[in-house]
């Protein structure tokens, strides 16, 4: 194996930025809050321009999210601000919904299109359409299996992305659910049965599966509201299979990651830091060493759960198990 695959995260900061790059991050990803779905950070204006340069001037990539979800209304102001920041050098703008693929194209005319629904790309078709319409990314849908993930990247006509950590988002409604419960809360009082299975503290709220013992961290934002996996996905130790078969971009997800001292939803840039050195140190060793990086795989992860809060777990997600995609014999 020659190619190393692209290590893509999602900055908070233009410091944070410059010091995840110094980790080994080869890409980056910033938005606007107004039209990224969920996103570590929000860059805008001036900031927005800083963090091109900055990732340009360290021989980084950087891409524009764009991908939320998009009532008529908001596509007219997704149109203008294409326009204000076409001028910016981005590397691609990433996009989950088509009527905003459209207006790239037609305002962005040469910009590159990654498509990045983690739930709709499920297929090699569908992959591969979107690739006959020009995009040149494509973002799989988190519940797939390994097996599932290889298969579609043998006959991929764009670059594959998965997330290899950090939580999966599973669920986005517009609706304000997060506000809801709490008017229920108000109204019902707080010994209500119902109300026992949502914990709301300062560092984040969180959905408890009882019968799991798994908090779901669930965030508020303009576009609505998001829950994310109970577990962080964890591949640290398990990239070879992905390596060999030439999966193109490995993406760190940090949103809704817990970190080990405060137990925010929101993994502190220390901790991500740390994340980041540690897959950079696996993808060199799978890359050059893959007899060493066998040998000490296990031990790579078991540095990323120290950095694990108390309330969240790691494992492999759905990489080693069906999903509602697989089909079974019943």
């Amino acid at each position: 194996m020659n190619n190393k695959p692209e290590l893509l995260v999602a900055p908070k900061n233009i410091t944070e930025l410059e010091l995840l790059a110094e980790a080994g991050a080869s890409a980056f990803v910033v938005g606007d809050a107004r039209f990224a779905l969920v996103v570590r950070g929000f860059f805008e204006g001036k900031a927005l321009e800083e963090a091109v340069n900055l990732a340009h001037s360290l021989e980084k990539k950087i891409y524009l999210l764009v991908d939320a979800i998009y009532p008529n209304a908001l596509l007219v102001e997704l149109a203008t601000y294409l326009h204000a920041v076409k001028h910016l050098p981005f590397d691609a703008i990433r996009v989950a919904d088509l009527g905003a693929y459209l207006l790239i194209k037609q305002i962005m005319t040469t910009m590159p299109i990654q498509f990045v629904d983690a739930m709709m790309l499920t297929n090699h078709y569908t992959v591969n359409y979107w690739a006959s319409k020009g995009m040149a990314r494509a973002r799989l849908a988190h519940e797939l299996t390994l097996d599932e993930v290889l298969e579609i990247k043998k006959t991929a006509i764009p670059e594959i992305e998965i997330l290899i950590q950090g939580a999966p988002l599973m669920f986005t409604s517009r609706r304000k659910l997060v506000d809801n419960y709490l008017d229920f809360q108000r109204t019902k009082g707080a010994l209500h049965t119902l109300c026992k299975n949502v914990t709301i503290a300062k560092d984040g709220n969180f959905l408890f599966d009882e019968e799991r013992d798994l908090y779901y961290p669930i965030t508020q934002n303009e576009h609505g509201t998001h829950i994310f996996g109970g577990n962080d996905v964890c591949m640290v130790d398990a990239l070879g299979e992905l390596l060999a078969a030439g999966i193109d971009v490995l993406y760190i997800e940090g949103f809704a990651y817990q970190n080990s001292t405060s137990g925010s939803s929101t993994c502190g840039t220390e901790e991500l830091i740390k994340i980041v050195q540690l897959y950079k140190v696996a993808i060199d060793l799978a890359t050059v060493e893959p007899e060493k990086y066998t040998k000490v795989g296990m031990a790579l992860y078991a540095e990323v759960e120290k950095l694990q809060s108390k309330l969240r777990r790691t494992d492999r997600g759905f990489y080693y198990k069906p999903t509602i995609y697989k089909n079974q014999s019943r």
